[in-house]
């Protein structure tokens, strides 16, 4: 990140540090970390997305090949799609169905109204535009996009903030199965929980470098650094408050 003086001289300071992860076809990596930690700006460094006070250096590859900016840039909505944390990125003046058929065409994929039916979106919704959907649907159409273009790998950011848990596994399922598909998927997310019941794996971030990359199942077993232990074992389903009693 730029830092200026009262001179006007610039100077920069790392945000992230070493950072080193991989992402396989078919898997659902959970990026955990409390806010601020830079999850976000991983997404956007890997898409070229960085405003003009930031920059990156390092090296992403993709099927054992190196990426320059401009060949990420490129690859930027179809072989890598991103899901934005705010449902403003939807276009405002245009329908559902429209922004949706609009994503499938620039990706060359077909944006028939019998091809957005699959995704179980109801007809009404189609129709609405943007300002009519609830924050559940909206984050849906925007995964909905993701899927229309085939992408390879798809970094999601946020998707389940500020959703009840039936929307947000709703949502989640609806991942899996991009998973299932094949597409590889970076989640971010600060629901430790949802992570460990959807994610194939866990990589937490921590004063700007990874503190840990293991399983779910690890994670469930008590493994991992001091951190990520605490921040598991404080989750409500652990604490005897928030217990459901058992009747006999």
């Amino acid at each position: 990140a730029a830092h200026y003086s009262w001179l006007g001289r610039r100077s920069w300071q790392p945000l992230l540090t070493d950072i080193s992860l991989q992402l396989a076809p078919g898997e659902i990596v959970a990026l955990v970390g409390g806010s601020g930690e830079g999850k976000s700006l991983l997404l956007q460094s890997a898409l070229t997305l960085l405003p003009d006070n930031l920059r990156m250096r390092g090296a992403i590859s993709l099927d054992g090949t190196p990426l320059c900016d401009a060949s990420r840039a490129r690859l930027r909505g179809h072989t890598l799609c991103y899901v934005p944390q705010g449902v403003s990125a939807l276009n405002p003046l245009l329908t559902v169905e429209r922004q949706l058929g609009r994503a499938a065409r620039l990706c060359g994929q077909s944006g028939s109204r019998e091809r957005l039916m699959r995704y179980q979106l109801p007809a009404t919704t189609l129709d609405s535009y943007p300002r009519q959907l609830s924050g559940g649907m909206a984050k849906r159409i925007l995964a909905c996009t993701a899927a229309l273009g085939g992408a390879r790998y798809i970094l999601a950011d946020e998707i389940t903030a500020w959703l009840d848990e039936g929307l947000a596994c709703l949502l989640l399922g609806q991942l899996r199965e991009l998973a299932n598909q094949g597409s590889g998927i970076l989640w971010v997310t600060h629901d430790l929980a949802l992570a460990a019941r959807f994610a194939d794996r866990i990589v937490a971030l921590h004063q700007g470098l990874v503190s840990d990359t293991l399983s779910c199942h690890h994670l469930r077993q008590g493994q991992g650094s001091e951190m990520l232990r605490a921040h598991w074992q404080a989750l409500p389903e652990f604490n005897a408050l928030f217990s459901v009693p058992e009747v006999s």
